[in-house]
């Protein structure tokens, strides 16, 4: 069963941490982009570090145009 363990608001990212009897899902975002890790429950201390990594500053994006034009 999985539970929402906390919601956490850095200055420059948020990050919400969900458990289950073995991982830890971290989805941290900004508004202007998301990431998402998944860890076992061995794996708590690389966890921690990457809920406390900053987001990247810099972005790409690649954008598809319709083939069938």
């Amino acid at each position: 069963m999985q539970q929402t363990r906390c919601q956490i608001r850095f200055p420059n990212h948020c990050a919400h941490v969900v458990v289950d009897h073995k991982h830890i899902h971290v989805f941290k975002y900004t508004d202007r982009t998301c990431d998402f890790m998944v860890f076992t429950i061995e794996e708590q201390e690389q966890a921690s570090d990457y809920i406390l990594e900053t987001m990247p500053t810099v972005f790409y994006h690649v954008t598809v145009h319709n083939d069938r034009d």
